[in-house]
């Protein structure tokens, strides 16, 4: 199945989607028939600047949207793995996080059969954004970001106080006459709080990426979540990638923003949380479980990502 958009909002889409899956447009809402998968898509045309789509859904088979005719100035971050669903597979190591992608890097999406698309993106205006933060923020990767003159994709792990506003998000119940006004609210401090994360990153000299190039490096970042007992060894990521180990520790930090040894430690007390909230495994489990032979380290390391020790964080979720 795949959709071609030609229009410059995202009515267009909800409407080319409804008819695709055999369903309407209800509230700016579409609901998926049982035939082709379940859940819904939700969009909000604030003004032809900014906009928003909530997806969390599934479909039966293969989905594809090209864009054609897009305006070149738009900007889109993606907040991923971030609505409460019963409907993830059980097993996957999803992670919450964001992508932004710059001109040129969203032409054409491909979503495979059975994925589950659990979502919220934003697509605004750089020139709008810039108008919003105004001069008082000059950080070269900002700055970078809303000149918008190079196809770049960043991405960032989606932190509590991002998390607070997408549950605002999904769970308000806003009268209708009001939805318009209360989601553009959120959709500015969903944006905020990600800036905030940013301007925490190093302001280096950014490199042009290609697709072919962002396609490696998320197959780099898959390989090396494969295993979350073993810590990565760059000679063999460099020759899975093809790349020398030189331009792929360069452009995965600059996509991730961390390297890739501290991105995969990152991940790893991610997963490790996770099993101590949802799983209820002890802290040597867990320390066990992911592959650390000294509980000493597994504790030190786990306080520097998370900000608390592992006894305090599994007695503060599981109270």
């Amino acid at each position: 199945m795949k959709i071609e958009l030609t229009s410059k909002d995202g009515i267009g889409m909800l409407a080319a989607f409804a008819q695709k899956v055999g369903s309407t447009v209800e509230n700016g809402r579409v609901e998926v028939p049982e035939k082709f998968g379940w859940g819904y898509i939700q969009g909000f045309n604030f003004d032809e600047r900014l906009r928003m789509m909530i997806r969390n859904y599934e479909l039966y088979q293969d989905f594809a949207i090209s864009r054609r005719n897009q305006p070149a100035n738009m900007l889109i971050f993606n907040f991923q793995h971030i609505i409460n669903t019963s409907k993830t597979p059980a097993g996957k190591k999803l992670a919450p996080s964001v992508q932004i992608t710059t001109q040129g890097l969203n032409a054409e999406i491909f979503i495979p059969k059975n994925t589950v698309l659990n979502s919220i993106a934003l697509v605004i205006d750089a020139g709008y954004l810039r108008e919003l933060i105004g001069a008082r923020i000059d950080h070269p990767l900002v700055n970078t970001i809303l000149e918008n003159k190079q196809p770049l994709l960043f991405e960032e792990f989606v932190v509590a106080p991002l998390l607070k506003v997408v549950d605002n998000i999904v769970t308000a119940n806003v009268p209708i006459l009001l939805q318009d006004f209360y989601y553009k609210l959120k959709t500015q401090e969903l944006i905020c709080q990600l800036l905030i994360a940013l301007v925490n990153r190093d302001g280096k000299k950014l490199y042009g990426l290609n697709i072919a190039d962002i396609k490696m490096l998320y197959q780099v970042k898959e390989r090396l979540l494969q295993n979350l007992e073993e810590a990565p060894c760059i000679a063999e990521l460099s020759r899975f990638s093809g790349m020398s180990e030189t331009k792929l520790k360069r452009l995965f930090n600059q996509v991730f923003g961390k390297s890739i040894f501290q991105y995969f430690q990152n991940f790893r007390m991610q997963e490790a949380a996770r099993l101590l909230k949802e799983e209820r495994l002890s802290v040597s489990e867990v320390g066990y479980q992911l592959g650390f032979s000294n509980l000493g380290h597994f504790a030190k390391v786990f306080e520097e990502v998370m900000g608390v020790k592992p006894k305090q964080y599994s007695k503060l979720t599981n109270n």
